[in-house]
């Protein structure tokens, strides 16, 4: 996946602005920035975190998992030296960033906790981070995404004002929302081909799926 600058470039040309005189570049990171949470949502990056507990109990804190969307599973006791086989997989619910362990043994004090999560993807240089988490293959589907953004912010704010583009709101109104439904139609091909990695006996179409990572179990 490409650097934020070089993703701004790609999302300009869509938009035949490359010289910024429509959409200022932080205009441009804005609206990227608005595509790659709605990536993150159907496809975030997926994690794995030990924490190490300081006192005996069944609420532990989840606010060291940074950009931390979801919970998907918690394997705990974990020993990292000689983990468990099978893995002892544990019955939770997240309550704000408090973790609570539902079922079996309370969770003694230097036990560590194995968390699998989701977070929220980067971009290199977009709000100070150094990686590219989103895969190369991906990368048409945050450039559609920020393009219609970046559109349909035109048409809203373009109403009734005079500037250097031709183009009406009702042409960037237009373009937008087509540039919107290629993204959503990109989106659910992403979610699609994330459930299937899971289950090939996924259908080709599935509406209204979402997971929302607050509980979870064995």
């Amino acid at each position: 996946m490409s650097t934020l600058s070089e993703v701004r470039d790609l999302v300009e040309q869509d938009l035949d602005d490359a010289g910024n005189a429509i959409w200022s570049t932080s205009d441009i990171d804005r609206a990227i920035k608005k595509a790659l949470v709605e990536y993150s949502r159907i496809c975030p990056q997926e994690a794995v975190a030990t924490i190490t507990l300081e006192a005996d109990g069944r609420e532990i804190s989840t606010s060291a998992l940074t950009g931390m969307t979801s919970i998907v599973r918690v394997w705990c006791p974990y020993t990292s030296a000689d983990p468990e086989d099978p893995p002892q997989w544990r019955r939770w619910e997240l309550w704000g960033p408090t973790l609570m362990i539902l079922d079996g043994a309370t969770p003694a004090s230097g036990e560590a906790v194995r968390i699998y999560y989701h977070q929220q993807h980067t971009i290199d240089g977009l709000d100070g981070e150094s990686t590219t988490t989103v895969p190369t293959e991906d990368e048409e589907v945050i450039v559609l995404g920020a393009a219609a953004y970046a559109a349909l912010q035109q048409a809203r704010g373009a109403v009734g004002e005079a500037g250097v583009s031709t183009e009406t709101p009702e042409h960037w109104l237009i373009w937008g929302q087509r540039r919107w439904d290629d993204f959503c139609t990109a989106l659910s091909g992403v979610r699609l081909r994330g459930l299937r990695r899971l289950d090939k006996r996924v259908p080709l179409y599935i509406d209204g799926w979402r997971d929302e990572g607050k509980r979870g179990g064995i």
